[in-house]
């Protein structure tokens, strides 16, 4: 199944989305992207090549535009609003599957995923690629304080070793407190140029072994 359509945001957004799914899924998973400000949307190469790996692994993944970006409505911020686009993907995949269900984004989408992530007590698990940590003004919101965080299921955050916007010290120290699994990838950059075949390893099997 490869479907492009429009879902609807927790507060009343048309957003632009695309559902690809294997015949028979055995899990779904809602994938947000990077940066809307820096040109991240849901036909980023690396989510691109996520959703090929997950799809072959059995998963069913939706991505979406956040607001204000390709044709969702609404303006664009720096990830508190998005949290309720997010939200609003995690609806239509509930409504769409009786699966077990999670949720992933990359870079600004990370941080928008983990706060989503909060607010639904029936994902299974998070996955917070490059996460924006520390909140930088008019750009992102980043995560919210670790003692803040209560999340429904076991967390995941990847950070390439050679992450030039994200300290992988910074997130270690931010997942070690939540209580999350933190992998740091030798050799990678923000952006995973030419890892996303290792990326896609390290969360599709984590990710598997939330539904195995």
């Amino acid at each position: 199944m490869n479907e492009t359509f429009h879902c609807t945001s927790a507060d009343g957004l048309n957003l632009e989305a695309q559902l690809d799914a294997p015949e028979d899924p055995k899990a779904a998973l809602v994938l947000c992207h990077p940066h809307p400000q820096m040109g991240g949307t849901m036909n980023a190469p690396l989510l691109v090549a996520l959703v090929e790996d997950l799809n072959a692994r059995g998963w069913a993944v939706l991505r979406f535009n956040f607001r204000g970006i390709g044709s969702s409505e609404g303006e664009t911020g720096t990830g508190d609003a998005e949290v309720a686009d997010a939200l609003g993907a995690v609806a239509e995949m509930k409504d769409r599957f009786d699966l077990p269900l999670a949720i992933a984004g990359w870079s600004f989408g990370g941080a928008v995923a983990v706060r989503a992530a909060t607010k639904v007590p029936e994902l299974v698990g998070v996955v917070g690629i490059a996460p924006a940590i520390a909140p930088k003004p008019g750009i992102t919101a980043g995560m919210p304080p670790a003692s803040e965080v209560s999340l429904p299921g076991p967390l995941l955050v990847i950070v390439g070793a050679n992450d030039e916007l994200v300290d992988p010290t910074e997130a270690a120290a931010w997942t070690a407190e939540v209580g999350g699994r933190f992998v740091e990838m030798k050799g990678a950059n923000h952006f995973f140029w030419g890892k996303y075949e290792a990326l896609a390893e390290v969360g599709g099997d984590f990710l598997d072994g939330l539904v195995s």
